[in-house]
């Protein structure tokens, strides 16, 4: 299990590294298009920067989940108004 497991890891890390390095191209643009949005850009981040990367026996036997993708927040962050400021007179 161990050799299949490195024999699986090989191609699985090279389309997981190029799918990482492209999300974070992408995630990059996000945030510069999206008007500086730090929200949408880490969803675009950790979708596809987090998740497996390396193939272990326990992946192969059906053990563990293999995630190929991360997983964002389910709801972005409550922002808090700040409090209006009145005019000095």
């Amino acid at each position: 299990m161990q050799v299949a497991s490195v024999l699986a890891t090989i191609p699985y890390f090279a389309c997981k590294g190029a799918f990482a390095i492209v999300g974070g191209i992408v995630g990059g643009l996000t945030y510069v298009f999206s008007g500086l949005n730090e929200n949408a850009a880490k969803n675009v981040w950790t979708t596809s920067m987090y998740g497996t990367y390396i193939i272990t026996p326990e992946h192969l036997s059906g053990d563990k989940a293999i995630n190929f993708l991360g997983i964002p927040d389910a709801e972005p962050p409550v922002q808090t108004p700040a409090p209006a400021t009145e005019p000095v007179r």
